[in-house]
């Protein structure tokens, strides 16, 4: 059997970076927006000391690879073209409504699974976890909303 021999070269399928270069440690401690939720996810390095971060709402995990994608990560880290949901912003409480639409439509599926005659109880306790989220969502978005119509009054 002959070797796999790829007709391009592939530098970026094993490059590594030193061990957190200059060009990378302009970027540490800043956060990048989720893509599902934007919240602001802390920019972590894998051992091969590439950018990543991770959503544990959402669960996803975005890893950038290859030199033009992590310089074009680079950049915009540095010129702050990237915008997180955070704090009493108004992009926040998209983020919240966003949140709140997700755990209408986890409800609505874990009624469609309630069983017509017998009663699952982890299926009901489910729904009782998601309606205490969706409560909890929606008190923060009232706070948000009345912190900031206080501020607008003075």
């Amino acid at each position: 059997m002959g070797e796999l021999k790829p007709e391009k070269p592939q530098a970026n399928v094993t490059l590594t970076l030193d061990p957190l270069g200059a060009a990378l440690r302009e970027i540490v401690g800043k956060e990048f927006p989720c893509p599902v939720c934007g919240a602001g996810l802390p920019l972590l390095f894998s051992k091969t000391k590439k950018p990543y971060c991770t959503c544990n709402s959402c669960g996803i995990q975005l890893f950038i690879r290859g030199k033009l994608g992590i310089s074009r990560l680079r950049k915009l880290m540095l010129f702050g073209n990237l915008i997180s949901s955070r704090g009493e912003s108004a992009s926040h409480g998209i983020t919240l409504l966003n949140r709140l639409e997700q755990l209408k439509l986890q409800k609505r599926a874990l009624f469609f699974r309630r069983a017509l005659f017998f009663t699952d109880p982890n299926v009901q306790n489910a729904i009782d976890l998601v309606d205490a989220e969706i409560k909890s969502v929606q008190g923060e978005l009232a706070k948000i909303a009345r912190s900031k119509r206080k501020e607008s009054q003075k």
